[in-house]
C-alpha cells in the first residue's frame, strides 16, 4: 500500500463526483491498510476481500469481509460499483486474470494501483534494487510463511504495467464499447538501508530518480490505472431481446 499516493487518488475522484459514500467498493488482495484508507475517505460500503486470515469482521467493522482468491472472485457480474486493488495484482500468478475478475464484478469501473514498467525502474533494479525483481521483503516481513505468490511463502515476481498493456487487456475482455481510461503517477522511494559508499550512491540514485519522475511522469514508480466501463455500445452492436450485445447487420 502507498497510502499518501492512493489517498490522493481517491480524494481526486471524490472531488469530481466519481466516488462517494453511496458507492459500493470491493477491495481485493486487501487488509487492514485498505480498511484505514477507505475509512479516512468516508467510503463505508466496502467489502474487504483477500487471503489474509488476520482480517476479520470484528477488526474491520462496519466493513464486510470475504475470504477469496482475486483470480476467481465468488461474486456475480456487476456486484459492486468499484473494485479496487493496491499492490496486490503482482502477487498473483496471473495478474491479468485477477484484473479481469475485478472488471467482471464491477458496475462502474476498476481502480488498480501497481508499479509502472519504465526505463528508470528497470535501470534501478539492475543497479541498486535487484531484490525488487522478486519480492523477498514481503515474505521476510511475514516470517517466511506467506506474502509471496498467491499468498504462499514463495517470493513473487513483481509484475509492472504500462498504459497500453492495461488498455489492451481491458479492451480484449470487453469489446462491446469504449472504456474510459485514466492514469495517475507518483514517486515512492523504496526504503533501503546501506552503509559507507553505498549509502551515498543510494541517496544520489533516489534524488536523480525523483527528479526524473517529476519531469517525466511516466517514469514514476507508483502508477494508478483506472478503467471506467463503457456506457454505450459500439455502433456495430445492438442489444437482443434479452439485453445481450449482438452484431448489427446492415439493412
Amino acid at each position: 500500500m502507498r497510502p499518501v499516493f492512493v489517498n490522493s487518488i481517491l480524494r481526486s475522484l471524490q472531488a469530481e463526483g466519481r466516488l462517494s459514500s453511496a458507492h459500493s467498493v470491493l477491495a481485493v488482495c486487501s487488509g487492514l491498510a485498505e480498511h484505514a484508507l477507505f475509512q479516512s475517505c468516508g467510503v463505508v460500503q466496502v467489502t474487504l476481500s483477500g487471503l489474509d486470515p488476520s482480517v476479520t469482521p470484528e477488526r474491520v467493522a462496519p466493513f464486510a469481509v470475504e475470504r477469496a482468491d482475486a483470480r476467481k472472485l465468488p461474486f456475480k457480474d456487476g456486484s459492486f460499483d468499484y473494485v479496487f486493488v493496491s499492490d496486490g495484482l503482482h502477487h498473483c500468478d496471473s495478474p491479468h486474470r485477477a484484473l479481469l475478475e475485478m472488471y467482471r464484478v464491477a458496475r462502474v469501473g476498476v481502480i488498480a494501483v501497481e508499479s509502472r514498467d519504465s526505463a528508470v525502474q528497470r535501470l534501478a533494479e539492475r543497479l541498486m534494487w535487484p531484490r525488487q525483481t522478486y519480492e523477498l521483503a514481503a515474505v521476510e516481513g511475514n516470517g517466511g510463511t506467506c506474502g509471496g505468490v498467491n499468498y504462499t511463502s514463495v517470493p513473487n515476481f513483481v509484475y509492472r504495467w504500462t498504459e497500453r498493456e492495461f488498455e489492451k487487456t481491458i479492451s480484449c475482455y470487453d469489446p462491446t464499447g469504449a472504456p474510459g481510461f485514466r492514469y495517475y503517477y507518483g514517486f515512492n522511494p523504496p526504503n533501503r538501508s546501506y552503509s559507507g559508499v553505498m549509502h551515498y550512491a543510494y541517496r544520489i540514485t533516489l534524488w536523480a530518480a525523483s527528479v526524473v519522475a517529476r519531469v517525466f511522469k511516466r517514469q514514476s514508480n507508483s502508477f494508478c490505472m483506472i478503467a471506467f466501463k463503457p456506457t454505450e455500445l459500439f455502433p456495430w452492436l445492438i442489444r437482443d431481446a434479452e439485453g445481450r450485445p449482438v452484431f448489427k447487420m446492415k439493412d
